[in-house]
């Protein structure tokens, strides 16, 4: 039962973070009603059930049978997923409080990032918060080792931004990385800069494919905005690199909380 509450919760706030994604940077509030995006007609409350209303409707709008983006099915039941293992995890009701808030706006940081390649810097910036509180809640180690850590795994990011003028990382993604080394510690937020790179490489070598045809029709779904009038993704295309931050700390974060060592389960030491 209390990890159907998880759940549950998890599908409310994932429902409140599309809205947040949506609207963020443009002049509607967040506290407005919901509209259709195609034909801009208020929804009535039973068109906007976490995830049973995307099913029951079909994935389109009830009034213009226009297709409703799978962000939303997505991000949903994304958020209830994180929900019941951090729920499951047995961490503290203040630790628990935090890692929500953070997977949170883990979700919400990467779906922006995926649309727009940028990261709004105030949710950086409370992700970061919130990874400093926990590290404080949980850590027995020095004031000062524990405030340098988010600084340090953001040092090499910053240093790419710094030297490149911006053309091989964006600043977003340093400030991003704070939230890694407070969350995990120096040594962990290193390890998951390593493997945000790995994802990130492997990731770039199907891009560079001919898959135009495959976007394409994912951009008909509503996965990605890909651009119909390019022809191809080149070495010059940009690539979101938060999604791959994130994705790494979090599966590195998991492992920790649910009591394996990474470096042993990666490494073998």
């Amino acid at each position: 039962m209390e990890m159907l509450a998880f759940a549950i919760f998890g599908l409310i706030i994932g429902s409140f973070l599309n809205v947040l994604i949506l609207r963020e940077g443009s002049e509607q509030s967040i506290l407005g009603r919901s509209s259709c995006p195609s034909c801009g007609r208020l929804l009535l409350w039973f068109e906007l059930v976490p995830v049973l209303s995307f099913l029951v409707l079909r994935g389109k709008c009830r009034t213009c049978k226009s297709r409703i983006s799978l962000q939303y099915i997505t991000v949903e039941i994304l958020t209830a997923v994180l929900f019941v293992l951090v729920g499951g995890a047995g961490l503290g009701a203040l630790e628990t409080a935090l890692g929500l808030g953070i997977v949170s706006l883990f979700i919400a940081i990467c779906v922006y990032d995926i649309y727009h390649t940028l990261i709004p810097d105030a949710w950086s910036y409370l992700a970061a918060f919130l990874s400093l509180l926990y590290a404080l809640s949980i850590s027995d180690a020095s004031l000062v080792w524990i405030l340098s850590s988010g600084p340090l795994v953001a040092l090499p990011l910053f240093a790419m931004w710094l030297i490149s003028k911006g053309r091989w990382m964006g600043l977003g993604d340093a400030k991003l990385a704070l939230s890694l080394g407070w969350l995990l510690g120096l040594a962990q937020g290193m390890f998951a800069l390593l493997g945000a790179f790995i994802l990130g490489s492997i990731v770039s070598i199907f891009i560079l494919l001919p898959l135009q045809t495959i976007l394409e029709r994912a951009k008909g779904i509503g996965i990605t905005v890909l651009n119909p009038h390019d022809r191809r993704f080149t070495m010059q295309s940009e690539v979101p690199f938060g999604p791959f931050l994130i994705a790494s700390c979090l599966f590195l974060w998991f492992l920790h909380v649910y009591g394996y060592d990474p470096a042993m389960y990666l490494f073998g030491f």
